[in-house]
């Protein structure tokens, strides 16, 4: 990734730390015999993606995309085909997703999540920066994020969450107001219910905390706040999330995800 990029806005004593780390990780890495680049193949060091094929992420994957979910529009105008057959953004002011969820992006998802290649972690924040820096900029008013929370359990089971360390890297490198409203209760993994199943738990599955955590995090409400969460599929964690959040009085609340599924 271009440095410039990387380094251009983050907070110069945290960059110091990440360049410090990042080092030592190379250097661990190599006597462990380094990894794929899950891309092209070539050996790199810490992370699956070496240096050619690491701006990829950095570059926008959609041209056109879809005003509602925010899907790569092919051949529709507007609005994806899948909006008009499957109405499930209804809270949410608007979608962003920064890539699609296939072939070796697919694998990257993977690697980040399943196999604790947080090594990407910084990666994936800062083009989660760009975007809503980018967005900031459009609209002329600061965004503060609210993560899409953990499944109950899962930090104590695997000692991290993906979304709580993305926010970890906004907070402490680019100074973005980070808002956990959010809680949820199924302990059930969305990935293992079908749509219809997803869609059927909308209403139950996420919560606003209670009145004094709430009162702790934020006296009042914001205008407008962006939902962060790691892969759109059918929308419906957006849509609870979403909801949950315009009941408690924000205007707007716009969805940003590294991935979709096409």
């Amino acid at each position: 990734m271009n440095k410039n990029f990387f380094f251009g806005f983050i907070n110069k004593k945290f960059s110091l730390f990440l360049s410090v780390s990042s080092v030592i990780q190379n250097i661990i890495s190599l006597f462990m015999g380094g990894e794929k680049c899950l891309c092209c193949s070539r050996f790199t060091l810490r992370i699956p993606l070496c240096k050619k094929c690491l701006p990829k992420l950095e570059s926008p994957a959609f041209q056109e995309t879809c005003s509602v979910c925010g899907r790569e529009l092919i051949s529709e105008i507007g609005i994806c085909s899948f909006c008009r057959e499957n109405s499930v953004l209804k809270s949410v002011t608007k979608s962003f997703s920064l890539h699609g969820y296939q072939l070796w992006k697919k694998s990257l998802l993977f690697a980040w999540k399943l196999e604790d290649k947080r090594n990407l972690s910084p990666y994936f924040a800062a083009i989660i920066y760009r975007k809503l820096h980018s967005l900031e900029n459009e609209l002329g008013f600061s965004l503060p994020v609210v993560p899409v929370p953990p499944r109950q359990g899962k930090i104590r089971e695997k000692g991290w969450d993906q979304i709580d360390e993305l926010c970890f890297y906004l907070k402490k490198g680019w100074g973005v107001k980070i808002l956990p409203l959010l809680e949820r209760l199924s302990k059930t993994q969305q990935k293992k219910l079908d749509m219809a199943q997803r869609l059927e738990r909308i209403s139950s599955s996420y919560r606003l905390k209670r009145q004094k955590k709430l009162q702790k995090i934020a006296r009042a409400p914001p205008k407008a706040v962006v939902l962060i969460d790691d892969v759109l599929t059918t929308g419906s964690t957006i849509e609870a999330c979403a909801s949950e959040l315009k009941s408690f009085g924000i205007e707007q609340v716009y969805s940003l995800t590294l991935f979709i599924v096409d």
